[in-house]
């Protein structure tokens, strides 16, 4: 088995379990058994270039997404295609609690890349346990970067980041995410921090994501959502 073979058939099972999907519900998708599938998802066996098609279209990915790793570069031993790689943070008030999002895609070179957004996990070592997942693509224009997602369970909702294209001497940027709310599905706007790195997760930090007099200042001023970048 090659490493292609085994990137591939992680990233089956990744998206796999972010779906929700048991081996028996995706095999029967792309009209497979059980038993293949689970070689497919172990690299003990390559898929074809129409299967590899079929797997994505199942799990609505690009097939691309399929062949990229989703390790961090510093622990890549051998990395298959380079991956664009960012942690994205919020600050949700009704629960009182930092969430964490994982967001990755192909060559971080590329201009509009397809980008996954696992929103709000456990830790970053477990994107498949996931929230929600998205998945879009991100454009760069100018001094602003915008972000525009799908939630892949449900078309209707859309989410988008946009933040100003240049980031601190950390590697991090403040942006605003807008979208539906899961609970009341009203639409949101929330401060978020993305960074090319994890960031400690402090009080700092914290109150980083608060909104601030000033940003409530220029929200009552200009009748309209604004923050501080």
């Amino acid at each position: 088995m090659s490493q292609l073979d085994q990137i591939i058939g992680a990233n089956v099972r990744l998206y796999r379990r972010a779906n929700r999907l048991t081996l028996e519900e995706l095999a029967a998708r792309i009209h497979k058994s059980k038993a293949t599938l689970g070689k497919y998802e172990q690299g003990t066996i390559a898929m074809d270039v129409n299967t590899l098609w079929e797997i994505a279209r199942a799990l609505q990915l690009e097939p691309g997404q399929l062949m990229e790793t989703l390790e961090p570069p510093e622990e890549k031993e051998h990395p298959a295609q380079p991956a664009y790689r960012q942690y994205v943070y919020l600050y949700d008030g009704r629960a009182s609690r930092l969430m964490r999002s994982l967001l990755v895609g192909g060559d971080p070179q590329e201009e509009d890349p397809p980008l996954t957004l696992f929103y709000d996990v456990p830790s970053f070592e477990e994107p498949q346990r996931c929230r929600a997942l998205y998945y879009g693509r991100r454009q760069r224009q100018d001094m602003v970067v915008n972000y525009y997602f799908k939630n892949q369970s449900n078309s209707i909702e859309r989410v988008s980041i946009t933040l100003m294209r240049s980031l601190d001497r950390q590697g991090r940027g403040t942006g605003l995410m807008s979208g539906l709310s899961a609970r009341m599905l009203l639409p949101v706007c929330m401060k978020c921090i993305l960074s090319n790195t994890p960031l400690a997760e402090d009080e700092s930090l914290t109150h980083s994501l608060l909104l601030t007099r000033e940003d409530l200042r220029l929200t009552k001023r200009n009748n309209m959502f604004m923050v501080e970048m």
